[in-house]
């Protein structure tokens, strides 16, 4: 796979508090990178730090290859971004803010924004008229207009409606299928399980987590199961280092596995199965677990 972002050993100190400890991931070409952590994780101070907007105390970044800092921005040609509250001219409109914006003047990608967004019936409207949601459309509009290869989005679905939270999910998929690479913050995980490919997450400083969504889509949470022999079928399990529950005529199985290993493991001991029962956690759920486990 191809770079995009590359973060390695990321520190920030402010006096003598750590707020970034040793942070390093990839995001690769392609990927909807999700970025998750409780309020304070050090989250928007990474997004701000690989857009060359706070120095590092040490670490390093590189986009398509170049070196990221606060004196050195050629690496951020093609980078799109909305960091926390966007901010706006109040007396411009919306399409002036974006024709402003916009480094080719592309007349069609503005369109095509505004329609994605439907925004049609305000965009010619000064935004000290607009309301919240009107305004993070237009932000968005803003951070996009030059198509990036590489855009940074924090919150990009705050302060929006389900219908406009849609018409963004929409957009960023589509955006991501011409060829920009995304990496998002927000804390509406259900919203960002819809569209992302990998979560990174973040605790204290510190990166606890860094997967594709298909590690979750791999792992079930419980499993309860009766078989032929219940007693040696468990057995089996627990050599296996799989936390087993027998009580009554059924095996309850718990924890980080993966079920064909399971089924495996059963049938190569010539022992059948009666009923399986899956029971999975959602991504929220396993993502909250993964931050109070850490």
């Amino acid at each position: 796979m191809t770079k995009s972002v590359e973060i390695n050993n990321l520190n920030k100190k402010i006096g003598k508090k750590l707020i970034l400890n040793d942070i390093s991931f990839e995001i690769n070409q392609g990927d909807i990178v999700g970025l998750v952590g409780e309020n304070g994780a050090g989250k928007t101070t990474i997004m701000k730090t690989i857009l060359g907007m706070i120095e590092p105390t040490s670490g390093s970044i590189t986009i398509n290859g170049k070196e990221v800092t606060i004196s050195k921005r050629n690496g951020l040609k093609g980078v799109g971004s909305l960091i926390e509250n966007p901010v706006l001219y109040p007396y411009l409109s919306g399409m002036q803010h974006l024709q402003l914006f916009s480094e080719t003047k592309n007349n069609g990608m503005i369109n095509y924004l505004v329609n994605q967004l439907n925004m049609q019936n305000y965009i010619n409207k000064n935004a000290v008229n607009y309301s919240l949601g009107m305004k993070q459309k237009l932000a968005i509009a803003m951070a996009l207009v030059n198509q990036p290869s590489f855009a940074i989005l924090d919150e990009p679905v705050n302060g929006l409606d389900p219908k406009s939270t849609k018409e963004v999910r929409d957009l960023i998929v589509d955006l991501n299928k011409k060829g920009t690479t995304f990496l998002i913050s927000s804390h509406i995980l259900a919203e960002l399980e819809k569209i992302i490919n990998r979560v990174v997450i973040i605790k204290k400083g510190s990166k606890i987590f860094d997967n594709y969504l298909e590690y979750f889509g791999n792992k079930v949470n419980k499993v309860v199961v009766k078989t032929s022999n219940n007693k040696d079928a468990s057995d089996i399990l627990k050599n296996n280092g799989i936390e087993v529950d027998l009580s009554n005529d059924e095996l309850t199985i718990i924890g980080d596995f993966k079920l064909q290993t399971v089924i495996d493991l059963i049938n190569g001991k010539q022992i059948s199965f009666e009923s399986i029962q899956t029971i999975n956690d959602d991504f929220e759920d396993d993502l909250i677990q993964i931050l109070d486990e850490k």
